[in-house]
């Protein structure tokens, strides 16, 4: 049986390109729907970045020519970025949504609250930052190549 994920201890992975991780958008819409089932695809612009409990998830999103990154939830608030848990998530992505996640697609927040379930999915938030200069830097602090 794999090890419960502990919030305090235990760092998120992201698969991403091999020159780094993609900053965020800063002022891009904040639909947790549209970010989850990555509506518009690749580059769409979007003020999160998904992480998974997994590292083994990870290396499906890196591909086979990215890389697994890490990051600790400890260097989140710090650096101005906001945590959105798995368990918050899986809460608003219901019916047809709550907040941010609400959305006119009940199917589609089905499958949203689907992938969160099966990727372990948790939000890197950088809609509270006052810029992309700041999204940008703060992207660089908090990712690290997974070792």
């Amino acid at each position: 049986m794999a090890k419960k994920w502990k919030l305090t201890t235990d760092p998120l992975y992201r698969g991403d390109s091999v020159t780094g991780v993609a900053s965020p958008t800063h002022g891009a819409s904040p639909s947790l729907v549209r970010h989850i089932l990555y509506l518009e695809g690749h580059g769409r612009e979007t003020p999160y970045l998904s992480c998974t409990e997994s590292d083994n998830i990870a290396v499906i999103f890196a591909g086979k020519n990215g890389k697994i990154y890490q990051t600790s939830l400890s260097t989140w608030k710090p650096n101005g970025v906001s945590h959105r848990s798995r368990k918050e998530l899986l809460a608003l992505l219901k019916g047809k949504g709550h907040g941010q996640a609400a959305w006119s697609s009940a199917f589609e927040v089905m499958r949203a609250n689907q992938y969160v379930e099966e990727h372990l999915e948790h939000l890197a938030d950088f809609t509270d930052l006052p810029d992309q200069s700041a999204v940008d830097q703060a992207t660089r602090i908090i990712f690290r190549v997974a070792t």
